[in-house]
This record gives C-alpha cells, sequence and structure tokens, in this order.
C-alpha cells in the first residue's frame, strides 16, 4: 500500500451494513422509507430493532440486527455474511483448502492456471 493509497482510505465512504442499505416499510404505521440502521421510526417512533430480527439458521432463534453471535447457541454470523459463506478454494491434486485464490499450490506446487 502506497502513501496515496493511505491517503484515499482516509476519505473513501464506508459501505452500510448490508441491511442499513434496503429500504422497508415500517410494520407499525406504514411509513415508507426506513432502513434498518435507523434509530427509530421518523413518523410512529417506534424502536426499529424491536421490530426487525434476524433468525438464527442453526437453532431459530430471534436476534438484534447487529448481533454478532446467536443469543441462544452462539452461532458465529459473521462467518456467514448475509446468506454467503466464505470461497473455499481447493487445490485439486492435493486437496489444499484456502480461502484465498492461488494460481500455484503452496503445498504440492501444482500450477492451477
Amino acid at each position: 500500500m502506497g502513501l496515496w493509497d493511505l491517503i484515499k482510505s482516509f476519505f473513501k465512504k464506508k459501505d452500510k451494513p448490508w441491511y442499513a442499505k434496503k429500504k422497508y416499510k415500517c410494520p407499525n404505521c406504514g411509513y415508507y422509507p426506513i432502513t434498518l440502521d435507523m434509530e427509530r421510526c421518523p413518523k410512529c417512533g417506534v424502536r426499529i430493532k424491536s421490530m426487525f430480527k434476524k433468525k438464527c439458521p442453526k437453532c431459530g432463534a430471534l436476534n438484534d440486527l447487529d448481533a454478532k453471535v446467536c443469543v441462544k447457541c452462539g452461532f458465529n454470523f459473521e462467518e456467514v455474511e448475509g446468506k454467503r459463506k466464505k470461497k473455499i478454494y481447493k487445490c485439486p491434486v492435493c486437496g489444499y483448502e484456502s480461502d484465498s485464490y492461488f494460481s500455484v499450490c503452496p503445498v504440492c506446487g501444482a500450477h492451477l492456471v
């Protein structure tokens, strides 16, 4: 990373979490648009986090939208971003697995490209 990249990173807009990008209708009063990163509905004042929850895929417990782990079973929501799992790359020769793409296997030296 060069100096110019470092300077640009300070001025770069930060992405909102996945739940803050989509717009919804308030289930209490019907006001549109609300996003799930808002504290309260601007029209009726109901707390947004009390109306919307995420369901744990392992045990089914309801959790806050910004929860990192399930309150009931401890399932890690950060490993599964949204509904996508991390991509795992596997060497077809020796079976080495990595979460980053590699063109030459670091274990057996096979060229994959």
